[in-house]
């Protein structure tokens, strides 16, 4: 604040409170009174629900770009606002910051002016004489006559220009008006009563008229009260911008050790390509290029998914901080009727804001490295593989050594459509979740549809293979007290029948309802347990130029070929026979690796001479999926 031109304010140093106040002075007048679309000082401001702030003539223009009718996004913060039925100028008026814009300037005006040149407030054109207090006016000699002279006025309390200057200086530098701004439809009455029905100031006139009938009272009662439920969300408030702040640098952290992981992973992977590079030029330079490119599809959703928590995170903490700052200034600076005039509002922000729901960010979404091939005897491995999850050494090992059995997850975000998990190997063979709405005939709902429920074996190979495996498929709820759904089976994986599992395995308005505790943020979780045998005919890739891994091949072929069985029985039970117009087949039977089974299904008999001329044909089919040239004598 600016010394006063007088021989005790050369005496010594400005006094702290002064120190202060000019500090905060400063520190407002900045960015909080200037309009964000024009940035000028405001202009007729007019304050959203949302609690922020703009021109009046720029909310106007800003609107009238936006070709939805009656609806508008905040330019700030992109919040959904409603306009009013009498368009911008409907809203609120934001007196405080109208008032604080006042303030601040007269107190500029104040310290920066010689006590002899402040000049007259009313013409504008004379050096002040005088002053007025309750209207903190300063008034020539000519004004101060006819001040004096109106009715309105007569008895408000004139003193010199001095006095007036150094109570004003102290009053704005507290930036809080004690005046009650007057009515905009009666002009000579003051906002002093507080409508309990509509939630804003209204005058005296207002309480007989527009008001009548209404729950009101003077806005002095109720201001304390509002005060402390305000100061008491913004304590809140304050809890959650800090938790949000952890969050940002939370989501910073992990995008920093994800970028190093997946450089390091990056590193490890030309390494290792450069030891086999010699050996395997071409397949390595293959895998190479598939590794890096999965690395970087791993890379790119992660971070995508990281970049869009970072930008929800810090959608809502500029939400927060800013609904916060701007009703924090109200409570602890705004006068009575600012208060009460954006407390419907700031509540109402406050709580939005306050019940929106929490970011999560997955502990091992940094997570990502490479494992790479460490012996030659690894057959069928080539460089090594990503490890996409953070796993203990005991089941790397075992994951290392074509583990016969795991469990694995499979979170669905848009089950709408059918889904298929990630790869998890189970016996060097690939396995995944399949996830999907099916129709149910049967049902008789409106809406007849299922969420069907497999497992794949997802081989893509032209020899003759097969894998038989135990499964448990398991629909995990999310909320305490609800059972898992389950259905188990064993069944023969092969070319022809490489997915099986459940079509009905629960009713789709169960699994869509929140109420039954399957889905949470429109996201299901599906868990497989598989346990399969030593897959048979199933011939790992090979290594170009490497004897040693073309024996290890063909002593396991003839130890699979002496393991297949040469006989069996098997039976296939029909359901509703009487009503199959068309053949059905048996599930397979692997007999010498090959899948076999059952044909049955009515056949026409020109010969017959009985009215229904059908007879039933039962077949026998081999059914390998194979481009190869093969046959089998049975």
């Amino acid at each position: 604040m600016a010394k006063r031109k007088s021989s005790k304010a050369k005496e010594g140093p400005k006094p702290k409170e002064e120190v202060k106040d000019d500090g905060l002075l400063s520190k407002i007048s900045g960015d909080f009174l200037e309009c964000t679309i024009c940035l000028e000082p405001f202009k007729d401001p007019k304050i959203l629900p949302c609690l922020h702030t703009f021109c009046e003539g720029c909310l106007k223009k800003f609107v009238a770009q936006d070709k939805v009718k009656n609806k508008f996004q905040c330019p700030t913060c992109r919040t959904e606002t409603v306009l009013p039925k009498g368009g911008v100028a409907s809203f609120k008026s934001n007196f405080f910051v109208q008032s604080l814009s006042d303030t601040v300037q007269a107190h500029k005006t104040l310290v920066s002016k010689e006590d002899d040149k402040v000049p007259c407030n009313v013409c504008e054109e004379e050096v002040a004489s005088r002053g007025c207090v309750p209207c903190e006016e300063f008034l020539c000699d000519e004004c101060a006559c006819a001040h004096h002279r109106a009715k309105r006025t007569r008895s408000h309390e004139v003193i010199g220009v001095a006095e007036l200057k150094e109570q004003l200086i102290t009053k704005t530098g507290s930036l809080k008006s004690k005046s009650l701004p007057f009515c905009p439809k009666h002009e000579e009455e003051k906002l002093k009563f507080y409508c309990e029905t509509c939630k804003h100031p209204i005058c005296r006139d207002c309480t007989v008229l527009q008001h009548k009938n209404h729950q009101y009272g003077y806005l002095a009662d109720a201001v304390g009260n509002v005060r402390a439920k305000i100061k008491n969300k913004l304590k809140t408030a304050r809890h959650k911008i800090k938790k949000y702040g952890d969050k940002a640098n939370a989501v910073a952290t992990k995008q920093a050790e994800l970028d190093t992981r997946c450089q390091k992973a990056e590193d490890d992977i030309d390494a290792a390509a450069e030891e086999e590079i010699k050996l395997f030029s071409g397949l390595v330079k293959s895998k190479q290029t598939a590794l890096k490119e999965k690395l970087a599809g791993i890379k790119a959703a992660r971070s995508k998914q990281l970049s869009a928590t970072a930008d929800s995170v810090e959608s809502t903490l500029g939400c927060l901080s800013s609904t916060v700052n701007v009703s924090q200034k109200v409570v602890e600076h705004g006068s009575d009727f600012d208060v009460m005039n954006v407390y419907s509002d700031a509540t109402t922000r406050l709580e939005s804001l306050l019940e929106g729901p929490s970011q999560d960010i997955a502990d091992n979404i940094s997570y990502i490295t490479f494992n790479p091939k460490k012996e030659r005897k690894e057959k069928g491995v080539v460089l090594g593989n990503i490890v996409e999850k953070e796993i203990v050494q005991e089941e790397l090992e075992e994951e290392e050594e074509s583990r016969a059995e795991a469990t694995f997850r499979f979170t669905v975000e848009n089950f709408t459509e059918d889904q298929v998990s990630p790869a998890t190997f189970i016996h060097n063979l690939p396995w995944r979740i399949e996830v999907g709405p099916e129709e149910d005939p049967d049902s008789q709902l409106p809406d007849n549809k299922t969420l069907g429920v497999y497992l794949k074996c997802d081989v893509d190979s032209k020899c003759l293979w097969s894998c038989r495996a135990s499964v448990e498929l398991r629909l995990i709820p999310q909320k305490k007290g609800v059972k898992t759904i389950k259905d188990e089976f064993e069944h023969v994986f092969y070319s022809n029948e490489r997915n099986w599992g459940c079509p009905k395995f629960i009713p789709w308005h169960e699994v869509c309802d929140p109420q039954k505790g399957y889905i949470k943020d429109d996201k299901i979780i599906l868990e497989a347990y598989v346990k399969a045998e030593a897959p048979l005919g199933e011939k790992e890739p090979v290594l170009p130029n490497c004897n040693t891994v073309n024996e290890d091949r063909q002593e396991e072929e003839t130890l699979e070929e002496n393991n297949s069985q040469a006989e069996a029985t098997f039976r296939f039970t029909m359901k509703n026979f009487s009503k199959i117009t068309t053949s059905e087949f048996s599930r397979a039977a692997f007999i010498r690796n090959l899948p076999w089974k059952i044909s049955a299904g009515p056949e026409d008999d020109p010969d017959s001479q009985a009215s229904n001329n059908k007879t039933l044909g039962i077949y026998l089919e081999c059914d390998p999926d194979s481009d190869s040239l093969w046959s089998c004598r049975a």
